[in-house]
């Protein structure tokens, strides 16, 4: 992959109303969680988050808001999208801290008839917060929804050809997202797993 062809962005401003407390800056393994996926983005990535600064020295990254804040994922995408200079993006929500890996495998499947490339499970649900879409077809079908402000991502999706890959067992834990202190738990419990394993 050439220098900077594709983007990476973080959508890292979310209410976290769940959890109780901002959970971008949650710990597993003494690491918060924007840090981990920071930390996990290959050099070559343009980096935007949509968010506040996490202040992370050892990363290089733009930071922008939706306007207004507090619009909801489809807002906070649209808003990384308008700084996203490359042909395709990958989108990854804060709360997936293991999200990296898969969602950089996907830019091996997106074909030239794709709008994006998503894993979906054995229900058929299509994840597309860690997903990679292509800039142009993503910013068509914002125009076609107008007003972006609250509107879901599966709104967003049902306007875009989607090339479906199976979500394994594998992808299914590594994309699994943190929204409550028990799931936290989880996420400390497989980090530790995989680190002993490794």
């Amino acid at each position: 992959m050439q220098s900077k062809s594709a983007s990476i962005i973080v959508l890292s401003g979310g209410t976290s109303a769940r959890f109780g407390s901002d959970k971008s800056q949650a710990l597993i393994a003494g690491q918060s969680l924007i840090a981990l996926i920071l930390r996990s983005i290959p050099s070559e990535f343009e980096i935007i988050i949509v968010g506040k600064d996490p202040k992370i020295q050892s990363s290089q990254y733009l930071c922008v808001h939706e306007d207004p804040i507090g619009g909801g994922p489809v807002a906070g995408f649209k808003a990384g999208l308008d700084e996203c200079k490359s042909e395709l993006v990958a989108l990854i929500a804060t709360d997936m801290p293991f999200a990296t890996s898969p969602v950089l495998d996907l830019f091996n499947s997106i074909t030239s008839y794709d709008d994006a490339v998503m894993y979906v499970d054995a229900q058929g649900f299509k994840q597309p917060l860690a997903a990679v879409y292509r800039t142009e077809s993503v910013e068509r079908a914002l125009a076609d929804m107008g007003e972006v402000h609250g509107k879901s991502m599966q709104e967003l999706v049902s306007h875009l050809m989607v090339h479906e890959i199976e979500m394994t067992h594998v992808v299914a834990q590594a994309l699994m997202d943190i929204d409550t202190v028990a799931d936290l738990d989880t996420a400390i419990a497989f980090a530790a797993q995989v680190k002993d394993n490794s």
